[in-house]
């Protein structure tokens, strides 16, 4: 009898052993099997120099989330999250090893915000027994982008669309419709190295302008040594619109002034340009990319094709001369054209040459064209400027007939006018386009 109780205590000493065990291993306290140390956890914000203390009282980081991840052998799958910093222990047991703890703003970082982003990690090793603190140290991880217009730039024009382009998925907009913009926390992402200021704007006289314009952060007229070459978040531009004029007070260009003020440095710099492209009147040429049509009508009249597009009759014979003048400083690198017919015979005729985003230098249409009547002079690379003459495809188009409106029997174009796109890029990787003239054909 008193053999059986040695027994029966024996085998209840093991089961309390093991389940002590099997507690240790589901809570990830102490066990025999691992040497631990401990890990105590802050967060903290730095700011763009540039930005005032004042805006640090602003960032509650205890409100940012934690994540302890393990990145050396025996630790890697160990993930620790925690929502907040303020619900996280004074302190967390770990096995020794490497780890990597982060945090970052709460919330999501987004291509476009209205606020500043924050992130950070640090990696730190855990040894036996001891107990590391470990500040993870977030910066922005976006960059603050701020457009103004002049006074002078909003009496000279009505209306406007200017994009802000990093060569990404999306591109930041903006339009007469808001004449002070808020600033925009734009993320670049990696490698992006310039940004392209798109503008097409119509002046109070009803001129086009259409331009495009590169900002490298390697031209900024200061750099240094700890600065590369990429645009990386903290960083801060600003961007002023505005305009050139004549002692007569005639407005004759654009200006665009960007200043970049880097994450570490309390000045901005500028980002110098090339020379300006002046407004065009009707039927001059420009600097830079930009294309201006001319339609002379029985020689009297000239006007921007691509805002009115092209109309005339077969029958009246009103068949005008149309030009669309390109005028590339940097030296023309591409230019492609494509024809949409407005009929069926038309469009044939454009598919068979393939005119479809067709690069027209070094293209061999040229012979082929002037055996069909049309005379188009082939641009050459290196060109500073260059003419391609729409009204020269007015013959061809007169052969198939008036453009038609959903009236072609398969319905296959129901458009009523042709249309010709046109894009161009100089060597300075400037591009403008598509542009779109329209040619409607009467009767």
């Amino acid at each position: 009898m008193k053999f059986t109780h040695i027994i029966t205590l024996s085998t209840a000493a093991m089961f309390f052993l093991a389940s002590c065990e099997m507690k240790n291993e589901l809570t990830g306290s102490l066990t025999d099997k691992a040497d631990t140390g401990a890990l105590e956890l802050g967060v903290s914000v730095k700011q763009p120099v540039s930005q005032t203390r004042a805006d640090a009282s602003d960032i509650d980081t205890n409100t940012f989330p934690i994540t302890v991840k393990g990145t050396s052998a025996g630790v890697d799958t160990i993930v620790r999250n925690y929502n907040t910093l303020a619900e996280m222990p004074a302190s967390i047991t770990v096995p020794v090893g490497t780890y990597n703890v982060s945090s970052h703003t709460p919330g999501t970082l987004e291509k476009q915000m209205t606020a500043p982003y924050y992130s950070g990690d640090t990696e730190v090793t855990v040894t036996k027994d001891i107990t590391s603190s470990v500040n993870v140290v977030c910066r922005m991880a976006n960059s603050r982008i701020q457009l103004n217009y002049g006074e002078d730039f909003k009496k000279a024009f009505s209306e406007w669309t200017i994009t802000i382009d990093d060569g990404s998925e999306m591109a930041l907009p903006y339009t007469q419709e808001n004449l002070n913009p808020e600033a925009v926390y734009w993320y670049f992402g990696d490698n992006v190295t310039a940004i392209k200021v798109n503008i097409t704007a119509k002046t109070t006289a009803g001129n086009t302008v259409i331009q495009s314009q590169t900002f490298r952060k390697a031209d900024a007229s200061e750099n240094y040594e700890e600065v590369g070459d990429n645009f990386t978040g903290g960083d801060a531009l600003q961007i002023n619109m505005g305009t050139v004029e004549s002692a007569t007070g005639t407005v004759t260009g654009i200006t665009i002034k960007t200043h970049i003020t880097f994450e570490d440095e309390s000045e901005s710099v500028e980002i110098p340009i090339g020379p300006t492209p002046p407004i065009p009147g009707p039927g001059e040429d420009t600097l830079m990319v930009t294309c201006i049509g001319k339609v002379n009508s029985d020689a009297t009249s000239e006007s921007n094709i691509f805002e009115t597009g092209v109309n005339y009759s077969m029958a009246a014979g009103n068949w005008p001369t149309t030009d669309v003048l390109i005028s590339t400083p940097a030296g023309l690198k591409s230019l492609k054209v494509t024809i949409i017919g407005g009929n069926n015979g038309f469009q044939g005729i454009a598919t068979d040459m393939n005119f479809n985003n067709h690069e027209m230098i070094g293209s061999s249409l040229g012979d082929m064209l002037g055996s069909l009547g049309v005379s188009l002079p082939m641009p050459e690379e290196g060109m500073t400027s260059y003419t391609f003459p729409v009204g020269q495809f007015y013959a061809m188009m007169n052969i198939y007939g008036p453009t038609k409106n959903g009236q072609e029997t398969d319905g296959t174009y129901g458009e009523d006018y042709h249309e010709f796109l046109i894009t161009v890029e100089d060597k300075d990787g400037n591009v403008v386009g598509p542009l779109s003239l329209k040619v409607t054909i009467n009767e």
